[in-house]
């Protein structure tokens, strides 16, 4: 694949970041440095981001920043080395293929020096650039940031966030194939709104390639109507709840599923959340509520990533939970050659989309006797990787629903739970839109959810 269509925006001077001619010219580079035969192959991150952030309603920080990230890998006689730099001139790249090639007899054979038979891929074109997001200097990105704090210093509220822009580029360019190359860019907001003393606290943001599709007047209203509403909380007991979980508190849980689709070859090694037993994984089997689909699709207008893989493989369409079952994991081309019978593997981008219903959140508290909206979760980790079993804090907005109402603000809880569960556990889900997931597009919906495990009482906003 090689890509000439770079967006008119790109060629203006200066650069911000590496074009795909420059690319290729660094990669010529560094090649003639390499001794002793063997290929050579330079995966390139170049990228611009410019920032802006704020506390207390106060504009604190404006930059724009840019590096580039250069790989470099050597294969000699069967084994493989890899040296990371991010210094771009001779005596740096030279220094670093050297300490590359010192390290070959450390480092056996990879999947990636794989080579037969011998494969054209063909590459999709996702939506990843946009004009738009390239295009907002330090004086767009500072109004932005005006107009999301004056509702909450109008209210008096103090509002805390950041904008973020970033346009890069990533190239893989090998010795022994043809050069890969895709711009793309990525917008993000984020705020949060708090009231003076402390006692109640908002938050809303949103992220995408394309700046134009971040409304910040209506993230500004939503953090600060939570912050509202979220004062003076009440301390609950612990214990578990029918929840109604906010798109976002889902992402927060459910992308440690996505995370656990890589790779097949460790869930048949038996420890793994998606291990049956020794030498089986639970492929074809039920692992979630019927109405749960968990896909990928790159075409997607809100899911498009760069379309191939640090090894040069493309990055396809695929369907990780069909209806409850899951019906795939992601697997390398090794696996593929010397399992599978196939010459292509499937990637794990951990972007995805996760099927909904129609029922709004409006709807789901209306039909709960008893139980808890969350908006988002905070400090997420694991308690055991193998079972999924997570622990968290709610933050942002946490209430108590009684009648099918929503009555008052409750102070956060501490929960520990496994999204498998929550899964498990579905009784309502609403329509599925996009979330705060900056570098990995996600898009789902909210969830009611039944008999959720909150463990403690947190004295925290």
């Amino acid at each position: 694949m090689r890509r000439r269509s770079e967006p008119r925006r790109l060629l203006e001077e200066p650069r911000r970041f590496l074009s795909q001619d420059q690319c290729e010219a660094l990669a010529q580079r560094a090649m003639r440095f390499a001794t002793g035969g063997g290929d050579t192959a330079l995966y390139i991150d170049t990228w611009w981001s410019g920032e802006m952030r704020w506390g207390r309603n106060r504009v604190t920080l404006g930059s724009d920043r840019r590096n580039n990230q250069l790989t470099i890998r050597r294969s000699i006689h069967e084994a493989a080395a890899s040296v990371r730099t991010n210094q771009i001139d001779d005596v740096s790249i030279q220094s670093a293929i050297q300490a590359a090639e010192r390290a070959l007899a450390y480092h056996p054979t990879s999947p990636e020096d794989i080579k037969d038979p011998a494969v054209h891929f063909d590459y999709l074109s996702p939506a990843i650039w946009s004009d738009r997001t390239f295009a907002l200097g330090a004086s767009e990105r500072a109004a932005a940031a005006r107009a999301l704090i004056e509702p909450a210093e109008q209210a008096g509220m103090l509002s805390a966030g950041y904008i973020e822009v970033r346009g890069a580029g990533r190239a893989l360019i090998r010795s022994n194939g043809e050069p890969l190359y895709a711009p793309y860019t990525q917008a993000q907001c984020s705020m949060t709104v708090r009231d003076p003393q402390g006692t109640g606290s908002g938050w809303a943001g949103l992220s995408s390639y394309d700046w134009g599709r971040i409304d910040g007047a209506a993230l500004a209203q939503r953090a600060l109507q939570k912050c509202l509403a979220s004062r003076n909380p009440v301390g609950i007991e612990p214990g578990r709840y029918t929840v109604i979980l906010e798109p976002q508190a889902v992402h927060d849980l459910v992308q440690y599923v996505v995370r656990n689709f890589d790779l097949r070859d460790i869930a048949e090694g038996g420890v793994h959340p998606f291990a049956l037993r020794r030498d089986f994984s639970k492929l074809g089997l039920k692992v979630a509520d019927s109405r749960v689909t968990i896909s990928h699709d790159p075409m997607h207008p809100d899911l498009g990533v760069v379309p191939f893989t640090p090894s040069g493989e493309p990055v396809r369409p695929v369907t990780w939970i069909d209806h409850g079952v899951l019906t795939t994991l992601a697997y390398n081309r090794e696996y593929a050659l010397t399992k599978l019978y196939d010459n292509l593997g499937y990637p794990n981008t951990l972007s995805y989309q996760m099927s909904g219903g129609e029922t709004s959140v409006e709807e789901m508290i209306a039909t709960t006797k008893r139980g808890l909206l969350v908006t988002r979760f905070s400090n997420v980790s694991y308690v055991d990787p193998v079972s999924l079993l997570l622990t968290g804090v709610t933050r942002d907005g946490l209430w108590l629903i009684e009648n099918g109402k929503i009555s008052k603000a409750v102070k956060n809880l501490r929960f520990t739970e496994s999204p498998l569960f929550v899964l498990n556990s579905i009784e309502q889900l609403g329509r599925p839109e996009r979330v705060f997931s900056p570098g990995v597009p996600a898009i789902v919906p909210p969830l009611k959810v039944k008999d959720f495990s909150f463990t403690a009482l947190i004295d925290a906003i």
